[in-house]
């Protein structure tokens, strides 16, 4: 049975409660409605339904404050924007264009719900200065009503949330930081146990192949896990003074989550040069120049030694042994002891290279990111016992995609504006309406191209139901009960359909157009003339929104890395000129959200490339091409940043502020070289500025002594293998 026809004949337990509760909230805001004497109480219902997409208490509240925030000052601007240009209606059109630019743009620069709160601001105004224009009159009434209207059905919505089936935001947490957690417990144990010496036989290609699938499948649901948790941690605050705490345990997890990502990458790589540099091409051709894979030869003919060895393998056990559940207080005294045992086999290792003593290092780096997640998590579960204070991320805003959103908003609502004025047809604005409503929603999306299709089909779904359902059923009801009772079928199968993700950009919209096109009120009529009318606007205001976003598109996944790097760079290159007590925390929280954005273009990439995936050879390897799209080459770049970064951290606590001048100028040299050459790797051209400015750090350090013999190793061993995963990453971005 397919799981379209399974949601509707064995719905889960989960489906009917929650659609339940939707219909309940819609019915409870629509007798509010009705007895309130409001004007269009299907306004009420329209918002409470909105508000049910995410039915926990927390997010409910969220989204409700946002909705009710962004619908009055969308009705403050509406009464300015009337108070000037009420005798002008072209002149007011053009006033609300240009505002729902700009509430398009803060839109797509916030996150969560404050980007709902956006749209609505745009929506709220445009319907009032639609409705009014020609009876400015009843301005203020109208404006009046409408905020009511909205109102109420948040305040039902809330209600029925927090009464009915309780879901708590904090349980949706911990769930997410457990999977988070484990995936990146699994990703360790797995990165670890890999042995040094890849396979030459076949079965030991395809071995090796599968436990590189097994490792990017973990990095990607970790890091699934912490976008989730960063989107949805806001909303526990609306659920008890401990919401705050949580919410710092989600950043803290994010971060260093994310520092261990970028160590463990690192480690790899030195590890399993092959990994990220494949030697052959499908075509027999080496996938380099002979210089440009010298530094990868020679970290492959480097062996670690036998107690190192050990400790990792050690290593992989434990991790999969966390990651299997294992107490948090065990796990916690397990990192400490191999924690101890990597300081004492670094200090008792008398002839070791610089790369080994920086492998071992980094190693207690990644106990001690592995600790501190551990805290992070329990912070979230149990945040009453612990004191912690950690800043939020920093957001990345890229403010050109954000003007080509607004600028495609403009444009769809022009369109139905000047269709409207033209036609002088009643149900224009009902055009206007979704041509606002669905450009606002989907700049959050990163290529809603797709799903606007889905929400047409959910239209011509929605008009049969309609045409049964509101006009000749709802027509011989003669109560509340009864009208009720009929006009809750539909919509308790759309939001039971709307759990299946295959089925959301469907269901969704057909919840809403039922409720659009029934408009049930005091005064309704059940004409079918009039309801295919309103069809027909919706349609219209649809087909427009499609050929906006085909004529504007959505920036894709090049724009994005343009923008990534430029940031990242350019925030590298600010280390040099900050101050060293907030310097991790300060780049940790600007990296944060630009590498969970590069996930989720790898997790699209990997989606479209799995899709058409037909290049794999008999013995089941995949061609060269793939095998780069398998070292996710936009995630790695990321990485790199961070680990760039975090090394440059490093250098500098450990010079201290009192720096002798020739040294300050090299480091500053150093890590504008470091800048440059991580964006030339990003265009796929080697690095020529590192290796030099590194060079001439160490002898003037060297010179002034100004850090210790053990330390120079450690940055003598941490810039050759920056050296070798610039060469790398170029050699993917230039094959990918």
């Amino acid at each position: 049975m397919s799981p379209a026809l399974a949601a509707f004949i064995r719905p889960s337990p989960f489906a009917l409660k929650f659609a339940t509760k939707g219909v309940l909230a819609m019915a409870l805001a629509l007798y509010a409605a009705f007895f309130f004497d409001l004007d269009r109480p299907y306004w009420a219902l329209i918002s409470a339904a909105f508000l049910q997409t995410r039915p926990m208490s927390g997010m409910v509240v969220e989204k409700g404050i946002c909705q009710v925030t962004g619908t009055f000052v969308g009705t403050c601007v509406a009464v300015v924007i009337m108070g000037c240009f009420a005798q002008v209606p072209e002149l007011a059109l053009g006033s609300v264009t240009l505002w729902i630019g700009l509430c398009i743009y803060g839109a797509s620069l916030t996150h969560n719900n404050l980007s709902y709160g956006c749209v609505m601001a745009a929506v709220a105004c445009m319907i009032i200065v639609v409705l009014t224009s020609s009876a400015p009159d009843d301005f203020f009434s109208v404006a009046l009503a409408r905020l009511s209207e909205l109102s109420l059905g948040a305040l039902c919505a809330v209600v029925v949330s927090a009464l009915v089936w309780p879901i708590r935001v904090r349980d949706h947490l911990g769930k997410l930081s457990d999977t988070a957690v484990n995936a990146t417990f699994r990703y360790m144990a797995l990165a670890f146990s890999m042995p040094l010496e890849g396979g030459k036989t076949t079965g030991g290609q395809k071995d090796q192949h599968q436990e590189r699938m097994a490792m990017l499948e973990q990095m990607m649901t970790g890091l699934d896990a912490l976008n989730n948790l960063e989107i949805d941690a806001h909303s526990a605050r609306y659920e008890g003074p401990q919401g705050k705490g949580r919410i710092r345990g989600v950043h803290l997890l994010t971060r260093r989550s994310m520092r261990l990502y970028a160590t463990l990458k690192a480690l790899h790589q030195l590890r399993h040069p092959e990994f990220f540099v494949p030697s052959q091409r499908d075509d027999g051709e080496k996938s380099a120049e002979p210089g440009e894979l010298d530094q990868t030869r020679r970290q492959e003919a480097e062996r670690f030694s036998q107690p190192t060895q050990d400790l990792m393998q050690r290593l992989g056990a434990a991790f999969q042994s966390m990651a299997d559940n294992q107490g948090t207080a065990q796990a916690r005294k397990t990192l400490k002891e191999l924690r101890g045992e990597c300081l004492r086999l670094s200090r008792g290792q008398r002839s070791i290279t610089a790369l080994e003593a920086r492998l071992l290092f980094s190693l207690r780096e990644v106990l001690g990111h592995a600790l501190v997640i551990l805290q992070a998590r329990e912070v979230i579960n149990h945040p009453g016992r612990h004191q912690l204070r950690q800043p939020s991320m920093s957001w990345h805003r890229d403010h050109g995609r954000a003007a080509i959103d607004a600028l495609r908003a403009m444009t769809i609502f022009s369109a139905t504006a000047i269709f409207w004025l033209a036609t002088a047809w009643d149900n224009g604005a009902v055009a206007m309406l979704l041509g606002t409503l669905f450009s606002g929603i989907f700049v959050s999306r990163g290529d809603p191209a797709p799903i606007i299709p889905m929400v047409l089909k959910g239209l011509l779904l929605a008009v049969p139901s309609v045409l049964l359902f509101g006009n000749v059923m709802l027509s011989h009801a003669q109560h509340f009960v009864p009208f009720v009772i009929i006009f809750s079928i539909p919509l308790f199968l759309g939001l039971m359909g709307s759990v299946v993700p295959a089925l959301a950009g469907i269901a969704l919209p057909f919840v809403v157009f039922n409720i659009l096109l029934v408009m049930p009120d005091n005064g309704m009529t059940f004409d079918v003339a009039y309801t295919l009318n309103r069809s027909l606007a919706a349609g219209i205001g649809l087909i427009v929104t499609i050929i906006g976003f085909r004529l504007i598109p959505v920036p894709g996944a090049g724009w994005d890395k343009r923008q990534l790097i430029r940031a990242t760079a350019s925030d590298i290159r600010e280390l040099a000129e900050r101050s060293t007590e907030r310097l991790d925390s300060w780049f940790g929280g600007r990296m944060g959200d630009r590498l969970l954005r590069l996930a989720r273009h790898e997790q699209t990439r990997s989606r479209e490339q799995e899709a058409r995936r037909s290049g794999e050879t008999a013995n089941g390897q995949p061609d060269a091409a793939q095998e780069q799209v398998l070292g996710m080459p936009l995630l790695t770049l990321g990485l790199t940043g961070m680990d760039i970064g975090r090394g440059i951290g490093f250098v500098r606590r450990e010079l201290g502020n009192d720096v002798p001048r020739p040294v300050q100028h090299a480091l500053r040299e150093l890590i504008h070289a470091l800048a440059d050459d991580y964006q030339r790797c990003a265009r796929g051209e080697s690095p020529t500025r590192m290796r030099a400015a590194g060079d001439r750090l160490c002898e003037v350090i060297e010179q002034h002594r100004t850090m210790s013999r053990h330390k120079q190793a450690l940055l003598a061993g941490w810039l050759t293998r920056v050296q070798l995963t610039l060469q790398s990453d170029a050699l993917r971005q230039r094959h990918s």
